[in-house]
């Protein structure tokens, strides 16, 4: 299962913004993270539908936030983390 979780590029990404960002509106996410609206949208009901993260509407405004769960957070650090040691490290490397 985790595989579906993170098995995509994006859903990393999205996790990795909003442990760094905290709650955003869906059009800000998709900014930061230079990608396609539609194709985020996507990405954000798989991470839903886990648990990962959650959702809510002011409006026409769709909020997502990561979900306060331990799991999650521990997720979201170690993903962070991972991060980091990999742009310290191979900084300067090119895959």
């Amino acid at each position: 299962m985790i595989e579906v979780v993170l098995g995509s590029a994006l859903r990393v990404k999205v996790i990795l913004a909003l442990w760094k960002y905290g709650e955003l509106h869906t059009t800000e996410l998709a900014n930061k993270l230079g990608t396609n609206y539609r194709l985020l949208l996507r990405h954000i009901e798989v991470l839903s539908r886990y648990g990962v993260i959650e959702e809510r509407r002011i409006g026409r405004l769709r909020l997502v936030k990561l979900s306060n769960k331990a799991y999650v957070i521990e997720l979201a650090k170690a993903l962070a983390k991972m991060e980091e040691h990999l742009e310290a490290t191979y900084r300067d490397a090119s895959l």
